[in-house]
């Protein structure tokens, strides 16, 4: 049997949360925050290696505690077993899900919130498939500052 930490989007929690984010993101619209751009940037790059089906180099980005749950060779493997319904990704959308409680994610209960940066959600397109369509690969990525910053999770919706 895989380990739980192997298994993506293992966790109803992670769903939960994404969904709740969602619904208070869409009630407070007008006060949504920016992105500082060294999130941005970094976001943006995670979006554009899965685009490429790059799934080293987004593993390379990850917190030292999330290569420890998870070999590189299985990482790649279940991100590349779980993007391959989508292919060909043709673009994406990027959108701050804000702050969440880090005490409430699997394998980030022990982890400081100070070190919480960011809550995206990127949405890829597809050729048939638009980013807001419920069909559309969606992932959650929580980024943590740990000596720089790095991606602490990462679930498909």
């Amino acid at each position: 049997m895989a380990y739980q930490r192997d298994r993506l989007g293992s966790s109803g929690v992670f769903k939960a949360i994404v969904n709740v984010s969602r619904k208070i993101k869409r009630a407070l619209s007008e006060s949504d925050r920016e992105l500082s751009p060294e999130v941005e940037e970094l976001v943006n790059k995670v979006a554009q290696l899965f685009v490429a089906g790059r799934f080293a180099d987004v593993y390379g980005m990850g917190t030292p505690a999330l290569q420890q749950a998870i070999r590189r060779d299985r990482f790649v493997t279940n991100w590349g077993d779980a993007v391959s319904d989508y292919r060909p990704l043709t673009g994406f959308r990027i959108a701050d899900m804000g702050q969440i409680d880090l005490a409430f994610i699997p394998s980030l209960e022990e982890v400081p919130q100070a070190q919480f940066v960011a809550f995206v959600e990127i949405s890829f397109s597809g050729v048939d498939v638009a980013f807001d369509d419920e069909k559309a690969l969606t992932v959650g990525v929580i980024l943590l500052a740990q000596d720089r910053l790095r991606i602490g999770a990462l679930h498909k919706r």
